[in-house]
């Protein structure tokens, strides 16, 4: 269908209805993301009532097609109802700038915009380079503090951003969570908005109790730490600079927890090298109470010896503050306040001298404490003995000796450590398997090796009743044959047969290798408790049976009551054990015809089936009751007490 004109307002702007077959996106729109769920909601809206707004669209040069300007969702929402054609506003002489323009206004000025569509829109407008924060703030009314903060909401991760348009969060909480990274969002999402989440959901919170929670758990208090925090004034992870609430002297929280790490563990690794070289004498040491291990594992990495900390030291004396001026209400007391302070430093610089000869003399020994926030110096007094030994040089070669044999076995440590990491990266699907992996197996098989099978494998003089050590396997390695090899698989089969139980598939396979190697003993097993198994399933069948007649009678009750009733005879009075209980509701309503009936006298009547039945439910009972004799008893139980033991063993 041809485009067709309606009516011109403008030499270059044309109201007209033109099919949707002529029309295709743009590709700055600053709508990327399109809900299919709202999108079938304003399908069945057009279907029912037309489109209410034209969409904008220019002539594409050369071509009789368009290009949208504006309103692709209802373009979309068209084409899902089935139309034909879409009233549009025809804008024949429009560059791209203008139409990009164009479209990022009418976006942000449209009533039903969501927050997420002005974010993307206004970002878009920025990112044109045709706007700055200003000039964009005045076009469309806003403020630049407003258009800063909803830009950060493209920030959000999908999960998040979907709960501000379905208005689960507000937008004061999504701008919350939109100034933290990619890693916080998600675990905020996944532990606290998630659907499902039911307790310590977020949700329905306002926005100052959820920045509040985030920094409590999230992130890092910078003023507990004294690394240089001048980069971190201007850090956009740095709280402080996210409009959260801060009193006076608050120096915000890091939730960048990398370089958060990086830094604190660079300013303490620092600041120990450094003390180290002031006192050359001192050694590294830590506390398991108070751990840094990224700094240990650095300095280890470095070369340097650290030792843990056994005992407790006095704390090397700290330099003296100087006052301030500032502090004071007049020259004088700063002046005794300074006065002070040169006695403090020189009685410092005293005490600094006499420990540093005692260190020298080897009267003491510093030590410097590497902690989770700080380095700490401290000394012990070396007691006279130590002191004694120290003063040998064999004793200080002897320590030389065992430090260079740490140093080596921290190297083997690190290269075990990492190897067991980096093979689990390693392709090793290709390869054959090697005689060198065959023996690896086997290595690992013989921590089942059964004691009894000790000498069969080699271990001809061994006493020792603990389990193989390494040495040993290694031994048994050497000498491999076929017939241990065939011992070893089959202990390690035997030790992992502990996990058969009655229905898993390790109980067959159980009875599979006993079937193989022991056929006659697993037959005999069988035989055994089959036989119980027998008499038990016998006796069951036997007590069934029984209660299967006792319920007979009951069957036959509503068919007695629904017989032909025979007229009672003068001479037969009924007993009450008889008559009474078995009187029926239809032979009540009978009783009075009867009374004005003439009887004829009856023969002596024969047993019915009620009087007949104590006596077969007396034989019942007694073949129920059936005890057998002491005997058969005694055997019975100590057959199923043998039974239960065995099987619970």
């Amino acid at each position: 269908m041809e485009a067709t004109a309606i009516q011109t307002n403008t030499a270059n702007v044309q109201e007209a209805t033109i099919s949707l077959a002529l029309i295709q996106p743009s590709n700055y729109n600053p709508r990327k993301n399109f809900d299919e769920q709202s999108l079938t909601e304003l399908a069945d809206s057009i279907s029912r009532q037309g489109i209410l707004h034209a969409i904008g669209v220019r002539p594409i040069a050369g071509t009789d097609r368009y290009e949208i300007v504006y309103g692709e969702r209802r373009y979309r929402a068209s084409l899902i109802a089935g139309k034909e054609d879409i009233k549009a506003t025809v804008y024949t002489d429009l560059s791209d700038d203008e139409a990009e323009q164009k479209a990022i206004a009418e976006n942000l000025h449209r009533q039903d915009i969501t927050p997420m569509e002005e974010a993307e829109a206004l970002k878009a407008a920025i990112d044109s380079g045709r706007y700055d924060y200003a000039t964009l703030a005045v076009q469309i009314g806003k403020s630049e503090t407003y258009i800063r903060t909803r830009i950060k909401l493209t920030n959000l991760i999908p999960e998040i951003a979907r709960l501000i348009d379905t208005k689960e969060i507000t937008v004061a909480v999504a701008t919350v969570i939109s100034r933290y990274g990619v890693g916080i969002q998600t675990d905020v999402f996944d532990t606290h908005l998630k659907d499902g989440v039911f307790n310590n959901n977020w949700r329905g919170m306002n926005a100052s109790n959820v920045a509040r929670l985030i920094e409590q758990n999230y992130t890092t208090d910078l003023s507990r730490y004294r690394f240089d925090k001048s980069e971190c004034a201007s850090c956009p992870f740095n709280t402080i600079n996210l409009l959260l609430f801060c009193e006076d002297g608050c120096e915000g929280h890091c939730s960048h927890t990398d370089c958060f790490r990086e830094k604190h563990t660079a300013y303490i690794t620092d600041k120990a090298v450094e003390m180290l070289n002031e006192h050359p004498t001192a050694n590294f040491c830590y506390s398991e109470y108070d751990l840094n291990e990224r700094v240990n594992a650095l300095l280890i990495e470095m070369g340097y010896d650290i030792e843990k900390l056994s005992g407790y030291l006095s704390p090397y004396p700290c330099e003296p503050v100087a006052p301030q001026s500032d502090r004071f209400d007049n020259e004088e007391e700063y002046a005794e306040a300074v006065k002070a302070y040169e006695g403090r430093v020189e009685a410092h610089r005293e005490k600094c001298a006499e420990l540093t000869a005692k260190a020298e003399a080897g009267e003491i020994s510093l030590y410097i404490t590497i902690r989770r926030n700080d380095v700490t110096l401290g000394y012990k007094v070396v007691p006279a003995k130590t002191r004694e030994e120290a003063n040998n040089p064999k004793a200080e070669i002897a320590k030389l000796e065992a430090k260079d044999k740490r140093n080596k076995e921290i190297a083997v440590e690190r290269t075990i450590e990492d190897t067991k990491k980096k093979i689990l990266e390693a392709d090793i699907t290709e390869t054959k398997f090697s005689q060198d992996e065959d023996k690896m197996i086997y290595f690992f098989l013989l921590s089942s090796l059964r004691k009894e099978h000790y000498e069969a494998v080699g271990l001809t003089d061994r006493k020792s009743q603990y389990v193989l050590n390494d040495s040993e396997k290694m031994a048994i390695l050497a000498n491999l044959n076929a017939k241990t090899k065939a011992i070893i698989r089959r202990d390690f089969l035997i030790d992992n047969f502990k996990g058969a139980y009655r229905d898993n598939a390790i109980a067959d396979l159980l009875l599979s290798f006993a079937k193989k190697h022991m056929p006659e003993e697993l037959a005999n097993i069988e035989a055994e408790y089959n036989d119980i198994y027998e008499k038990r399933h016998q006796r069951i069948e036997e007590r069934k049976a029984l209660l299967a007649k006792d319920t007979e009678p009951e069957a036959t009750e509503p068919e007695a009551e629904n017989a032909p009733q025979e007229e009672p005879m003068p001479e037969a009075e009924p007993t009450t054990e008889e008559a009474a209980p078995d009187t029926t509701e239809v032979e009540t309503e009978v009783a009075p015809e009867a009374e004005n009936t003439p009887q004829e006298p009856m023969p002596d009547a024969e047993p019915t089936t009620e009087e007949a039945t104590p006596d077969t439910s007396e034989a019942e009972t007694e073949a129920i009751q059936y005890e057998p004799t002491e005997e058969e008893a005694e055997a019975i139980l100590t057959e199923e007490e043998r039974y239960c033991e065995e099987a619970v063993a």
